[in-house]
Protein backbone atom coordinates (compact mmCIF):
# COMPACT_ATOMS: atom_id res chain seq x y z
CA UNK A 1 0.00 0.00 0.00
CA UNK A 2 0.88 3.41 -0.74
CA UNK A 3 0.13 6.79 0.34
CA UNK A 4 0.28 10.07 -0.54
CA UNK A 5 -0.22 13.02 2.22
CA UNK A 6 -1.40 16.44 0.55
CA UNK A 7 -1.01 19.17 2.58
CA UNK A 8 -3.35 21.87 1.37
CA UNK A 9 -2.47 25.26 2.45
CA UNK A 10 -5.04 28.50 1.91
CA UNK A 11 -3.29 31.63 1.50
CA UNK A 12 -2.84 34.04 4.16
CA UNK A 13 -4.42 37.65 4.43
CA UNK A 14 -3.82 39.72 1.04
CA UNK A 15 -3.45 43.42 0.18
CA UNK A 16 -7.08 44.74 -1.21
CA UNK A 17 -9.32 44.48 1.94
CA UNK A 18 -12.45 42.91 1.53
CA UNK A 19 -13.06 41.89 -2.02
CA UNK A 20 -13.48 38.85 -4.00
CA UNK A 21 -10.49 37.32 -5.02
CA UNK A 22 -10.72 34.94 -7.85
CA UNK A 23 -8.06 35.60 -10.98
CA UNK A 24 -7.32 39.11 -9.19
CA UNK A 25 -4.08 39.29 -8.60
CA UNK A 26 -3.13 40.73 -5.59
CA UNK A 27 -0.02 40.29 -3.28
CA UNK A 28 0.09 38.66 0.87
CA UNK A 29 -0.17 41.53 3.11
CA UNK A 30 2.62 41.59 5.61
CA UNK A 31 0.14 39.45 8.14
CA UNK A 32 -0.38 37.10 5.79
CA UNK A 33 3.32 36.11 5.09
CA UNK A 34 3.03 35.43 8.75
CA UNK A 35 0.38 33.38 9.00
CA UNK A 36 1.67 31.35 6.27
CA UNK A 37 5.46 30.89 7.43
CA UNK A 38 3.71 29.81 10.98
CA UNK A 39 1.19 27.63 9.56
CA UNK A 40 4.29 25.83 7.37
CA UNK A 41 6.30 25.57 10.66
CA UNK A 42 3.79 24.39 12.53
CA UNK A 43 4.07 20.87 10.38
CA UNK A 44 7.60 20.01 10.55
CA UNK A 45 8.75 16.83 9.05
CA UNK A 46 10.28 15.62 5.57
CA UNK A 47 8.59 16.21 2.26
CA UNK A 48 8.88 15.96 -1.13
CA UNK A 49 7.18 18.40 -3.19
CA UNK A 50 5.63 22.18 -3.35
CA UNK A 51 3.10 22.74 -6.27
CA UNK A 52 1.31 25.88 -5.74
CA UNK A 53 -1.03 28.18 -8.06
CA UNK A 54 -0.04 30.98 -10.37
CA UNK A 55 -1.40 33.65 -8.25
CA UNK A 56 0.92 35.97 -6.24
CA UNK A 57 -0.76 35.39 -3.09
CA UNK A 58 0.47 31.73 -3.36
CA UNK A 59 3.80 30.91 -5.66
CA UNK A 60 5.56 34.14 -3.81
CA UNK A 61 4.66 32.34 -0.79
CA UNK A 62 5.93 29.20 -2.22
CA UNK A 63 9.18 30.21 -3.72
CA UNK A 64 10.09 31.50 -0.07
CA UNK A 65 9.09 28.48 1.77
CA UNK A 66 11.55 25.92 -0.79
CA UNK A 67 14.34 29.04 -0.31
CA UNK A 68 13.68 29.08 3.57
CA UNK A 69 13.93 24.90 3.63
CA UNK A 70 17.11 24.75 1.13
CA UNK A 71 18.27 27.17 3.70
CA UNK A 72 17.59 24.99 6.79
CA UNK A 73 19.13 22.16 5.04
CA UNK A 74 22.90 22.98 4.21
CA UNK A 75 23.09 19.73 3.28
CA UNK A 76 26.30 19.18 1.25
CA UNK A 77 25.37 15.56 0.23
CA UNK A 78 21.90 17.42 -1.15
CA UNK A 79 22.60 18.24 -5.17
CA UNK A 80 19.00 19.26 -5.83
CA UNK A 81 17.23 22.07 -4.86
CA UNK A 82 14.09 21.91 -3.02
CA UNK A 83 11.80 22.88 -6.74
CA UNK A 84 8.40 24.59 -6.51
CA UNK A 85 5.90 23.81 -9.38
CA UNK A 86 3.60 26.21 -10.08
CA UNK A 87 0.31 25.03 -11.84
CA UNK A 88 -2.33 27.62 -13.50
CA UNK A 89 -4.77 24.82 -12.67
CA UNK A 90 -4.25 25.06 -9.40
CA UNK A 91 -5.79 28.77 -9.26
CA UNK A 92 -9.28 30.17 -7.59
CA UNK A 93 -12.18 30.01 -9.58
CA UNK A 94 -12.49 33.19 -12.30
CA UNK A 95 -15.53 34.93 -11.13
CA UNK A 96 -15.94 37.01 -14.18
CA UNK A 97 -17.61 40.83 -13.52
CA UNK A 98 -17.46 39.81 -9.69
CA UNK A 99 -14.16 39.53 -9.23
CA UNK A 100 -12.07 42.31 -7.23
CA UNK A 101 -15.09 43.77 -6.44
CA UNK A 102 -15.78 44.37 -2.37
CA UNK A 103 -18.41 42.17 -0.85
CA UNK A 104 -19.80 45.46 0.06
CA UNK A 105 -21.02 46.70 -3.13
CA UNK A 106 -21.44 43.33 -4.59
CA UNK A 107 -24.08 42.36 -1.71
CA UNK A 108 -25.72 46.02 -2.00
CA UNK A 109 -25.99 45.47 -5.80
CA UNK A 110 -26.39 41.65 -6.74
CA UNK A 111 -27.02 40.36 -3.06
CA UNK A 112 -29.87 38.13 -4.07
CA UNK A 113 -28.06 36.56 -7.26
CA UNK A 114 -25.16 36.32 -5.53
CA UNK A 115 -26.90 34.55 -2.06
CA UNK A 116 -28.16 32.14 -4.61
CA UNK A 117 -24.99 31.44 -5.88
CA UNK A 118 -22.85 30.45 -2.46
CA UNK A 119 -26.08 28.14 -1.86
CA UNK A 120 -25.99 26.58 -4.85
CA UNK A 121 -23.08 27.48 -7.71
CA UNK A 122 -23.41 24.51 -9.68
CA UNK A 123 -27.01 26.05 -11.15
CA UNK A 124 -25.23 28.98 -12.83
CA UNK A 125 -22.33 30.46 -13.11
CA UNK A 126 -21.20 34.24 -12.22
CA UNK A 127 -21.57 36.34 -14.60
CA UNK A 128 -18.89 36.34 -17.33
CA UNK A 129 -17.10 33.68 -14.91
CA UNK A 130 -16.16 30.03 -14.58
CA UNK A 131 -18.93 27.69 -14.14
CA UNK A 132 -18.43 25.29 -11.03
CA UNK A 133 -18.51 22.59 -13.12
CA UNK A 134 -15.39 23.98 -14.85
CA UNK A 135 -13.91 24.12 -11.98
CA UNK A 136 -13.69 21.22 -10.36
CA UNK A 137 -12.93 19.35 -13.14
CA UNK A 138 -9.55 22.15 -13.59
CA UNK A 139 -8.85 21.02 -10.11
CA UNK A 140 -9.20 17.31 -10.47
CA UNK A 141 -7.19 16.80 -13.13
CA UNK A 142 -4.38 18.69 -11.48
CA UNK A 143 -4.24 16.65 -8.32
CA UNK A 144 -4.85 14.15 -10.64
CA UNK A 145 -1.35 14.65 -11.99
CA UNK A 146 0.51 15.26 -8.23
CA UNK A 147 -0.79 12.11 -7.43
CA UNK A 148 0.32 9.77 -10.71
CA UNK A 149 3.76 11.78 -10.56
CA UNK A 150 3.87 11.08 -7.00
CA UNK A 151 2.64 7.21 -7.03
CA UNK A 152 4.83 6.76 -9.91
CA UNK A 153 8.34 7.75 -8.57
CA UNK A 154 7.06 5.35 -5.51
CA UNK A 155 6.78 2.53 -7.35
CA UNK A 156 10.33 3.19 -9.28
CA UNK A 157 12.08 3.32 -5.58
CA UNK A 158 12.79 1.17 -3.49
CA UNK A 159 10.16 0.39 -0.60
CA UNK A 160 12.82 1.84 2.14
CA UNK A 161 14.42 5.07 1.77
CA UNK A 162 18.66 4.85 3.02
CA UNK A 163 18.57 6.49 6.95
CA UNK A 164 21.08 8.97 5.99
CA UNK A 165 19.10 10.35 2.88
CA UNK A 166 17.32 13.74 3.27
CA UNK A 167 14.19 13.94 0.51
CA UNK A 168 14.06 16.83 -0.75
CA UNK A 169 12.84 16.25 -4.40
CA UNK A 170 9.84 14.49 -5.64
CA UNK A 171 10.55 11.06 -6.11
CA UNK A 172 14.16 11.43 -5.12
CA UNK A 173 14.01 9.41 -1.90
CA UNK A 174 10.68 8.27 0.25
CA UNK A 175 9.83 8.41 4.28
CA UNK A 176 8.58 4.90 4.97
CA UNK A 177 6.42 3.99 7.90
CA UNK A 178 6.96 0.38 7.40
CA UNK A 179 8.10 -2.33 5.32
CA UNK A 180 4.51 -2.40 3.42
CA UNK A 181 3.40 1.30 3.47
CA UNK A 182 5.61 3.97 1.37
CA UNK A 183 4.24 7.47 2.35
CA UNK A 184 5.25 11.03 0.53
CA UNK A 185 4.19 14.42 1.59
CA UNK A 186 3.40 16.92 -0.85
CA UNK A 187 2.33 20.83 -0.23
CA UNK A 188 -0.74 21.85 -2.25
CA UNK A 189 -0.87 25.75 -1.94
CA UNK A 190 -3.74 27.10 -3.26
CA UNK A 191 -6.99 28.88 -2.50
CA UNK A 192 -10.27 28.16 -0.36
CA UNK A 193 -12.31 27.35 -3.27
CA UNK A 194 -9.83 24.99 -4.58
CA UNK A 195 -9.44 23.36 -0.88
CA UNK A 196 -13.30 22.87 -0.06
CA UNK A 197 -13.97 21.47 -3.03
CA UNK A 198 -10.88 18.38 -2.30
CA UNK A 199 -12.62 18.23 0.97
CA UNK A 200 -16.07 17.82 -0.27
CA UNK A 201 -13.99 14.96 -3.41
CA UNK A 202 -12.79 13.39 0.28
CA UNK A 203 -15.60 13.35 2.04
CA UNK A 204 -18.24 11.97 -0.40
CA UNK A 205 -19.99 15.31 -0.84
CA UNK A 206 -19.43 16.51 -4.32
CA UNK A 207 -21.85 18.81 -5.97
CA UNK A 208 -23.96 18.75 -2.38
CA UNK A 209 -25.96 22.58 -2.61
CA UNK A 210 -24.74 24.13 0.69
CA UNK A 211 -21.77 22.36 1.55
CA UNK A 212 -19.15 24.62 0.54
CA UNK A 213 -20.61 27.84 2.88
CA UNK A 214 -20.83 25.44 5.54
CA UNK A 215 -16.85 24.76 5.51
CA UNK A 216 -15.02 27.35 7.08
CA UNK A 217 -11.65 27.86 6.21
CA UNK A 218 -9.37 30.81 7.83
CA UNK A 219 -6.32 32.58 6.56
CA UNK A 220 -3.31 29.93 6.12
CA UNK A 221 -5.64 26.94 7.10
CA UNK A 222 -4.12 23.81 6.12
CA UNK A 223 -6.19 20.77 5.68
CA UNK A 224 -4.22 17.36 5.26
CA UNK A 225 -5.94 14.21 2.93
CA UNK A 226 -4.42 11.13 2.51
CA UNK A 227 -4.77 9.13 -0.71
CA UNK A 228 -3.91 5.73 -0.70
CA UNK A 229 -3.15 3.58 -3.13
CA UNK A 230 -3.44 -0.43 -3.26
CA UNK A 231 -1.90 -2.92 -5.36
CA UNK A 232 -4.43 -3.02 -7.98
CA UNK A 233 -4.21 0.94 -8.50
CA UNK A 234 -7.61 2.03 -6.90
CA UNK A 235 -7.21 5.23 -4.87
CA UNK A 236 -8.92 5.88 -1.33
CA UNK A 237 -9.05 9.45 -0.54
CA UNK A 238 -9.70 10.25 3.46
CA UNK A 239 -9.64 14.23 5.48
CA UNK A 240 -7.36 13.81 7.82
CA UNK A 241 -9.05 15.48 11.00
CA UNK A 242 -6.64 16.88 13.74
CA UNK A 243 -6.11 15.61 17.18
CA UNK A 244 -6.88 18.35 19.90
Amino acid sequence: MREVRLLLLRHGECEGGAILRGRVDVPLSEKGWRQMFAAVEARPGIFQGIYSSTSRRCAEFAKAFADTVAEKLQDPHVSHPLSVTLLDSLQELDFGDWDGRTFEELYQQEGERLAAYWQNPWLTAPPQGESMVSFEQRINAAIKGILDQAFAQMAQNSPVAPAESTPVELGKTLSTESNTAQIATIWVISHGGVLRHLMARALGAVQVPGFYSQLTLPEAAVVSINVLEDTLGERYWRVDWPSV
